[in-house]
C-alpha cells in the first residue's frame, strides 16, 4: 500500500535543473564580472583617479561616485545570480554548499560597500577605520573559501575548473595581503589584481551554468 501524500508523486518536478532559471543566473554573473572592469575603467576616464595608487573605493567617493556604485551592485547582482544557479544545480557536497554561502554572503558586502559610504561617516571610529573599510575586511575570508569549497564539486565539470577554482584562491590571498600591507603608492594596483583573480572562480562558473543550461534546454524534451 502507498502511504505517500496525493502531492509526492509530483515532488520530483522540483528536482529537475530548469535552463531557463542557469542561463539567467549565468547572464547575471557573467554581467556581474564585466561590469566593475567597465566602472574601474569609465571611472578612471572622467575622474583623476590614480590607477596604480587609487583604490576602487576611491572611485566611489565625489560627483561621479555613481558609476563605481553601478559597478558595485552590478556585481552584487551577478554573485547572487550564482549563487541561486549553485543551488539550483548542486553540484558537490557540503563544500559546494558552503561555497553558495560565500557567493550570497558576498553579494550582500558588496551591496552595502556601494551603499554605506551614503549614510554613514567614519564617526567615532579612528581615521581610515569606517564602516565602509570594516565590511572590506569580510571579503578576505568569503574569496578564499568559495572557491577552495567549491573546488573539489568543480572537478566533476572538468580538469580546468579547479585549477581555476584555487589559482582564484591563491591570488586573492597573495595580492589582498599584498594591499593591505602596502604602502598607499602601490595598494590600488594590489587591489585591482586581487580582485581580478577572483574572477577566475566567478567566470568561469557563470560559463559553465550557461553552457550547461543551454545544453538542457536543447537536448531535453519537456516532459509536463
Amino acid at each position: 500500500m502507498d502511504d505517500r501524500h496525493p502531492r509526492a508523486e509530483k515532488a520530483h518536478v522540483v528536482a529537475h535543473e530548469r535552463p531557463e532559471l542557469l542561463m539567467f543566473c549565468a547572464i547575471a554573473g557573467l554581467v556581474g564580472n564585466v561590469a566593475p572592469l567597465v566602472t574601474i575603467t569609465w571611472g578612471t576616464l572622467v575622474t583623476e583617479h590614480a590607477f596604480i595608487a587609487d583604490t576602487i573605493s576611491d572611485l566611489a567617493k565625489g560627483d561621479k561616485k555613481w558609476i563605481m556604485d553601478l559597478g558595485f551592485y552590478l556585481n552584487a547582482g551577478g554573485l547572487l545570480g550564482l549563487a541561486i544557479a549553485s543551488a539550483h544545480a548542486h553540484l558537490g557536497r557540503a563544500g559546494w554548499s558552503v561555497g553558495i554561502f560565500c557567493l550570497a554572503f558576498l553579494a550582500l558586502v558588496v551591496t552595502l560597500l556601494g551603499l554605506w559610504d551614503e549614510f554613514h561617516t567614519a564617526g567615532d571610529n579612528p581615521p581610515g577605520m569606517t564602516v565602509h573599510t570594516k565590511l572590506t575586511f569580510l571579503l578576505g575570508p568569503l574569496y578564499l573559501a568559495g572557491p577552495l569549497a567549491m573546488a573539489r564539486g568543480a572537478a566533476g565539470i572538468g580538469r580546468s575548473y579547479p585549477a581555476f577554482f584555487l589559482a582564484a584562491a591563491a591570488i586573492w590571498v597573495v595580492f589582498a595581503t599584498a594591499f593591505k600591507l602596502a604602502p598607499t603608492d602601490y595598494d590600488g594596483i594590489l587591489e585591482k589584481i586581487a580582485i581580478g583573480g577572483t574572477m577566475l572562480w566567478t567566470m568561469p562558473l557563470s560559463v559553465f551554468f550557461l553552457v550547461r543550461g543551454w545544453e538542457k534546454a536543447h537536448r531535453i524534451t519537456p516532459t509536463d
